[in-house]
């Protein structure tokens, strides 16, 4: 189920269409980055490229999150103890090789 909202963009007083996961989730990241929706919905629309703008909410809303998670990734695996063998040290047995002359 979409759910209507009234939003200003810049000084555009406009509406938007989003399923209720979508608009709970754009408060979230407004909370998080201390901006208010419209703010955000208006930082979104400058940076939409071709994209309308209630799909370019939605990619930024997926891209939000995903980028928290890869960054989360890559804190927990820079962070955690090596789980990576190493295995023993190389010890190379030198046989010297005669050549028999003549």
């Amino acid at each position: 189920m979409l759910v209507n909202r009234n939003i200003t963009v810049g000084s555009l007083r406009t509406s938007v269409r989003l399923e209720p996961q979508f608009w709970e989730a754009l408060s979230d990241i407004a909370v998080r980055e201390r901006l208010t929706v419209d703010r955000l919905c208006t930082i979104i629309d400058a940076n939409a490229g071709e994209l309308g703008r209630t799909a370019a909410i939605r990619v930024f809303i997926a891209s939000y999150f995903a980028e928290i998670r890869t960054r989360e990734s890559l804190s927990a695996t820079v962070n955690s103890p090596s789980t990576i063998e190493r295995p023993a040290p190389f010890t190379a047995t030198f046989v010297p090789v005669t050549r028999a002359v003549g």
